[in-house]
């Protein structure tokens, strides 16, 4: 009988425990972050560093793309990008974090001519996110998994 009851208690409380609907990942990163430079180099997407909150040490990494969505202020935001099919218009270097979390797209400059932006964009999204706290706030500002 005692097998039973144990049995049964066990069903209902594995039945009566609510399911996980949801995940928060904490990622210590804010207006207070200061974050290391590291040049990814040129022609390349990608870009990684390492930002530093409260002596908590989170890497972070991100892409670099050149758009023709006009991106005329220092850390303006974006959800959408759009591409030229012409290679010349997309002269506007947008960043994104992508892990730990994914942000908004983040504008760090635009360059004249597209092949410069396309060169440079990834190192100007490191460059901004070591040196401007307005860049970082941009960027982190609005994250999601």
């Amino acid at each position: 009988m005692k097998k039973q009851i144990i049995i049964i208690a066990g069903l209902v409380s594995v039945i009566m425990t609510p399911p996980a609907l949801a995940v928060t990942k904490c990622v210590a990163l804010n207006s207070n972050t200061t974050c290391t430079y590291k040049n990814p180099g040129d022609n390349v997407a990608g870009w990684t560093s390492t930002c530093t909150t409260n002596g908590v040490n989170t890497p972070i990494s991100g892409i670099g793309i050149c758009s023709s969505t006009t991106g005329e202020s220092y850390g303006e935001t974006a959800t959408e990008l759009d591409i030229s099919s012409t290679a010349d218009n997309n002269t506007y270097c947008w960043c994104k974090m992508t892990s730990p979390a994914v942000s908004r797209w983040v504008s760090p400059n635009s360059y004249t001519p597209a092949d410069v932006c396309a060169m440079q964009c990834a190192s100007t999204c490191a460059s901004a996110v070591r040196n401007s706290a307005a860049f970082r706030s941009a960027l982190f500002s609005s994250l999601s998994d």
